[in-house]
């Protein structure tokens, strides 16, 4: 399985690292931490949420008003929706394009892309 995963730096700097293989059990936490080398900087909240809240990417902290912001592409809507969970609770599967964006939330990952709430 391969997924593509975006990250949005903010300043003009994206970077994709597409058709990233991944296993079965694979998350999207683990596959940030693969895909940086481990440089992620996150606090971990055991139950009930079990999930890292990350605070910073590849030496990119959180400073209000920006923070990281975890994005999903919706394929059949041709648009991106704010996950609903953590990184944590993603399980990363063929074909999916998800995006971490430094921003103000809630601005798309993408200059221009569209958003919805939803993809439903």
């Amino acid at each position: 399985m391969a997924a593509n995963t975006l990250i949005n730096y903010g300043n003009g700097t994206m970077i994709w690292y597409n058709e990233t293989g991944v296993s079965a059990v694979s998350n999207l936490y683990e596959l940030t931490l693969n895909l940086t080398r481990g440089n992620v900087e996150a606090t971990f909240y055991g139950p009930p949420y079990n999930e890292h809240f990350v605070t910073a990417i590849n030496g990119v902290e959180n400073r209000s008003p920006y923070y990281w912001t975890l994005w999903l592409y919706c394929q059949n809507k041709n648009s991106w929706q704010v996950s609903p969970v953590g990184a944590d609770n993603i399980r990363v599967g063929s074909a999916q394009t998800i995006a971490w964006a430094y921003e103000i939330p809630y601005h798309s990952p993408l200059p221009g892309a569209q958003t919805l709430d939803s993809c439903q």
